[in-house]
């Protein structure tokens, strides 16, 4: 980060708490207290709890921003924390939050708070992340518009955002990313964030004819992939499997191959509720190799 740092190139660094991370002071002053220096940090809680008085205070002891949002869970509350603002506009979607499409009327209800944040720090910094269909493009760029702000390339790049749009929300030109039904980006996203980039691809390129599926319900999948195992059960919240890679699976709470090539052949609906779910919580799932059961071939 030093290089984009040092050439002006890096605005801040967002700090996500985990949606379990609830309200302690002291835990929280550890952790600030031994971030490098010379950098922004933007820090977003997840839980209520840290929705309280003494926790600005602390904030501002360390120059961190506190991240308002705009999203289902958390109050939009303007708190102001550091010499710059961080705002990120999650959307109001339900599966997931971030598919969704700000209206004129929702952005336009924004416009005061934003112009009332700008004279008070030097820099605000507004981040959409309901990026689903490019819509986090054309809100961006619909908000800068709204605030005057909109430069001549903008509103070109805006005018392609919305022309875009008009086409209908079919992504174009990514191949096996994104064929199949309207819910296979979304699964695509989620497993992106589940398992990263590298080792979605790798499900990607497994071979259809390798996976087979016994049991494919919103309550139970089951599957044999290659020579492996799979059984996810939603009410224990467990996902057993037994490759070699499930084993540093374990450890860094991420997804395999092989888990991301049977989420990516079952039905899209089912699919979906399962990569939400895990998204979602992934602390509360257990991740474990199996006991002396095995799937039958």
């Amino acid at each position: 980060m030093l290089p984009l740092n040092n050439s002006g190139k890096l605005g801040c660094l967002l700090l996500q708490m985990p949606p379990k991370y609830k309200y302690d002071l002291s835990h929280l002053e550890s952790f600030l207290s031994i971030l490098p220096h010379g950098f922004k940090y933007a820090i977003e809680f997840r839980h209520k709890s840290w929705l309280q008085d003494s926790t600005w205070p602390m904030l501002s002891k360390y120059n961190v921003a506190y991240t308002i949002v705009d999203e289902p869970l958390l109050p939009p509350e303007v708190r102001l924390t550091a010499d710059f603002a961080y705002i990120r506009w999650h959307g109001h979607g339900q599966r997931p939050w971030y598919d969704y499409h700000y209206t004129e009327k929702e952005l336009e209800s924004w416009v005061p708070k934003v112009k009332e944040i700008e004279p008070v720090v030097k820099t605000t910094y507004g981040y959409f992340n309901n990026h689903f269909h490019g819509y986090a493009v054309e809100n961006a760029l619909k908000i800068l518009q709204m605030l005057g702000k909109l430069s001549p390339a903008q509103r070109e790049a805006l005018n392609r955002a919305k022309a875009h749009l008009e086409k209908g929300k079919g992504p174009e030109g990514l191949g096996e990313w994104v064929k199949g039904g309207d819910d296979r980006p979304k699964i695509i996203d989620l497993l992106s964030s589940l398992m990263g980039e590298s080792r979605l691809a790798r499900a990607l390129a497994i071979p259809d004819e390798d996976v087979s599926i016994k049991i494919a319900t919103s309550e139970e999948v089951v599957a044999k992939i290659r020579d492996y195992n799979l059984t996810m059960e939603s009410g224990p919240k467990t996902i057993t499997h037994n490759c070699g890679d499930w084993e540093r699976s374990i450890e860094t709470r991420q997804l395999c191959k092989h888990v991301g090539k049977v989420l990516l052949s079952v039905p899209e609906k089912i699919a979906l509720g399962w990569v939400t779910q895990i998204h979602e919580d992934t602390d509360a799932w257990r991740f474990q190799k199996p006991i002396g059961k095995t799937v039958s071939a």
